[in-house]
Order: C-alpha cells, then structure tokens, then sequence
C-alpha cells in the first residue's frame, strides 16, 4: 500500500475544501442574485405605483382647483343674480315707501285744513247764533223811556233781549267801550240768562282785540267758573289758552288746552287745542295739568 506524503495529502485536502468553497460561493451569489432581481422587480412596482399614485394626486388636485374655480364662479353669480334681483325689487319698495311718506304729508295737510276749517266754522256758527239773537232783540218792543227821579216810580231795568241786543251792534260798530259797558250791565242785570255765558265771551273777546290778553283770560276763565254746563264752555277753554299763549305763559297755555282735551275730547275745540299743542312741540300723550284759575 501506497501511502501518501504529509504534504500531498495536505494539498489534496486543501484542494477539495476549496472545490466545495467555490460550489457554496457560487451558490451563495446565484442567491444574491436572484435576490438583486427580486429587489429590481420590486423597486419597479413600487415606482411604478409611485408613479400612478402622483398622477392620480396631480388629478385630485387639478379636479380640485377645477371645481374651487367653478364654485368660486357659481358664487360670484348667485352673488350678481342676487343683487340684482334685490335691487329690482328694493326700486318699487323705495318708491312706496316715498309715495307712502309724501300721502302722510298730504294727511297731514289735510288734517291742519280741516281744524282750520272747523274752528272757521265755528266761529260762522258763532256769529250766526249773535246775529240770531240780534234779530230777536230787534223784534223785541222798545222800553219805555225811565221817569224822572222826583219823586216818581224807579227807573225800568230794559229788558235782556235790548241790553244784549244794544251791546252785540255796539260791539259790531267798533264802539268796544261801549258793548263792554252794555254787556256789563246785561250780566249785572241777568246773570243767569241764557246768553249771560255768550255776553261773559264777547266781553273776553273785546279784551282779547284790545290787547288785554291777561283780562281776556280772565274772562274766559268766568265762563269755565260760573258756567261749567254751557255749550260755550269749550269755546271759553279754547280762547283762555290762546289768550295765555300769545301772552307768553306758555305753561299755562299748555295746561289749559290740555284740560279742554280731557274734559271735552269728542269736541272741535279739542281737535283745534291738539294742533295748537303740536305748534307748541308739546306732547299730546302727557297727562293733562289743571289750568290755573284766574285770582278772585
């Protein structure tokens, strides 16, 4: 038998551990490999889905800005319609609305016409009353003439329908001292005749035009006083308050018109007290304060 030197034997063993290196080595890169094309396989996918994933945001987003232009666009549109649909509508309200403000003026009017119109009538109805009367004291027979004061019988108190009558054509000819003196008498005399409260007016009155305001007051203020149930009761709370305001007691003046539209608010003098608080800047809604009555 042949045996083998140490160092051949090392070479041989040498030699077939490295065949089976190599074997292992090549296999172990075959792995590699195929593990590197695995990998290049995989990078491509994952490119590839990158890829397909940005263009579907790219998409998302230009579809995006898209409908954000079409919604901004639709916006400014419905904003236009709107607008000007407000404003075709607003052009007929703002033109009811003026034609509303200008029928209120011409209420307005209306009404300062028809209290003008009233207290015209009223004093018409007035004058006409005065002259009714006159007419009644014209038909009336003279008085006897007063007998001397020697011894004979009293003097003859004339009747009312002469002194009123004598005192209303006094007042009518501009003789004023002379209708004051005769309805002076008239109220001395019958004081409680039915035409005392309309003698008490034309005596205010006759002060009122001679520029007495505050005795004009006064005598109106004897109606309210002395005659409470008269028909020309409003007529005195009327003409008190005008007498007060032209002499400058506006307080007193308020009151007074007040207290008419208390105490006879269904009456022309009320309406007529009203318009004057309103040229006053007087509210009508405060409560009504007592006039002040005239000194006794």
């Amino acid at each position: 038998m042949h045996i083998l030197r140490p160092t051949v034997l090392i070479a041989i063993l040498f030699a077939g551990s490295c065949l089976g290196a190599s074997k292992e080595i090549m296999e172990l890169q075959r792995d590699i490999a195929q593990l590197q094309s695995q990998m290049q396989a995989l990078q491509s996918s994952q490119d590839q889905k990158l890829a397909a994933i940005q263009a579907l945001v790219t998409q998302s987003l230009d579809a995006a800005v898209k409908a954000n232009t079409s919604v901004s666009v639709l916006a400014a549109t419905v904003n236009q319609t709107l607008e000007r649909e407000l404003k075709t509508q607003m052009t007929p309200v703002a033109g009811l609305a003026a034609k509303v403000e200008n029928t209120n003026n011409d209420v307005a009017e209306v009404r300062n016409s028809v209290a003008d119109l009233n207290s015209s009538m009223n004093k018409i109805l007035q004058r006409l009353g005065d002259i009714n009367d006159a007419i009644k004291v014209l038909q009336a027979p003279p008085a006897a003439p007063p007998t001397a004061a020697n011894g004979g019988p009293p003097p003859v108190t004339p009747p009312a329908e002469t002194i009123f009558g004598n005192a209303f054509r006094d007042q009518n000819g501009g003789k004023l001292d002379l209708a004051l003196s005769g309805y002076s008498d008239f109220l001395k005399f019958y004081p409680d005749d039915p035409n005392a409260p309309k003698a008490q007016l034309n005596i205010g009155e006759i002060h009122r035009q001679q520029g007495k305001l505050e005795l004009a007051a006064q005598d109106f203020d004897a109606i309210i006083e002395r005659y409470p149930a008269s028909d020309i009761t409003p007529d005195a709370y009327f003409m008190k308050g005008m007498s007060l305001k032209e002499s400058g007691k506006k307080t007193d003046a308020i009151a007074t018109f007040r207290s008419l539209i208390a105490k006879y608010p269904r009456k022309d003098q009320a309406s007529q007290a009203k318009d004057q608080l309103r040229t006053m800047g007087v509210s009508l809604t405060a409560p009504p304060a007592a006039p002040a009555r005239r000194k006794k």
